[in-house]
């Protein structure tokens, strides 16, 4: 299992917007400080401002700012709106489907759930003020 790029991207792009507060920010100044392309930079911008996450504001001083509280959004909430929901095998789904039909017998199912379980857990309990907080008392 892993993320897609711009889902890393996405949560980098929300925490520096967290770190920035209230401020508005361009988008050249988070590109530069994040290390994408301007026009990559857009590209997640657009898709995460869609999904409520941030908001632009216009004018000569405008930019980007969080549009929620960085205590209302968890790792959970951007990985699942920028992948789909957390699955990690076919009989997981809501359906349940089974190439085997071995659902109630599988050895592996119990495992598999218990993994995906801890994995949602884990990214719903991580909000990202809790990220700024940790990085905060480390330095």
């Amino acid at each position: 299992m892993r993320l897609k790029i711009t889902t890393d991207y996405a949560i980098r792009i929300i925490l520096y917007m967290a770190q920035q507060g209230v401020q508005v920010t361009t988008a050249k100044e988070v590109a530069a400080q994040l290390g994408m392309t301007y026009n990559y930079f857009n590209k997640i911008a657009s898709k995460i401002k869609r999904l409520g996450f941030i908001e632009s504001v216009q004018g000569p001083k405008g930019g980007y700012r969080l549009a929620k509280d960085a205590a209302d959004i968890t790792l959970y909430d951007i990985v699942e709106a920028m992948e789909g929901s957390i699955c990690i095998n076919q009989c997981l789904e809501e359906d349940g489907y089974c190439s085997r039909n071995a659902t109630p017998s599988c050895l592996v199912h119990r495992i598999f759930k218990s993994i995906q379980t801890k994995t949602i857990e884990m990214l719903s309990g991580t909000r990202i003020c809790d990220l700024i907080y940790e990085n905060v008392n480390e330095t």
